[in-house]
């Protein structure tokens, strides 16, 4: 998928659904962004539940994964007699260092844990702020970051140390349609709040 591509998506996944929410949801579906005692729309409370069991579950599994994929190419690579395994593959070590083929395995596996912790924190203020004014939308969008986030990761781990894998499945490519559609929906809750 190419960039011209993904910023296509992104009106159906922000600026439409977020225009709907806004002007026609209220009309005929009033329970569903009705306001709570908080003062913010009951269905933010979804959006706050997914962050907190999808986010803490997505950390978990990631690092189970690791884990698991560690002891997996320390095994193969002792196998076929590598050099300082247990050096090499052992934590405190994030990557294994070299360009054997076990070596570049686990570290696309790691490398797709380790991008949770780069890209998480954008994409949940992002998309919690849009939440705020189009929590419906939020959760939308956040939905197609998780999806995007487990398929990329399964790709990438999967991968055999081609990178280039992490894409096989195109759901892989919601992480960037997730996080920039949180982007665009926090800038209009932000435009909605400001301007009223």
């Amino acid at each position: 998928m190419g960039y011209t591509k993904l910023f296509a998506q992104l009106p159906f996944l922000s600026l439409v659904p977020g225009y709907l929410e806004l002007y026609v949801l209220p009309q005929y579906a009033p329970a569903l962004t009705s306001v709570s005692s908080s003062g913010l729309p009951r269905a933010a409370g979804a959006v706050l539940a997914l962050h907190v069991v999808a986010g803490v579950w997505i950390v978990v599994w990631g690092l189970a994964s690791v884990g698991a994929k560690r002891k997996h190419y320390m095994e193969k690579a002792r196998k076929d007699g590598e050099k300082d395994v247990d050096t090499r593959y052992a934590l405190p070590n994030l990557y294994v260092d070299g360009t054997s083929v076990h070596a570049r395995a686990f570290n696309c596996c790691q490398r797709s844990h380790q991008q949770v912790f780069e890209s998480y924190t954008q994409f949940s203020v992002a998309n919690l702020a849009g939440a705020i004014c189009f929590p419906l939308t939020a959760l939308l969008s956040a939905s197609v970051w998780f999806l995007g986030r487990v398929t990329w990761a399964k790709g990438y781990a999967a991968s055999e140390g081609d990178a280039k894998k992490r894409y096989t499945s195109p759901f892989s490519y919601g992480v960037w349609t997730g996080l920039l559609s949180s982007s665009i929906l926090g800038l209009m809750s932000a435009a909605k709040i400001t301007l009223g």
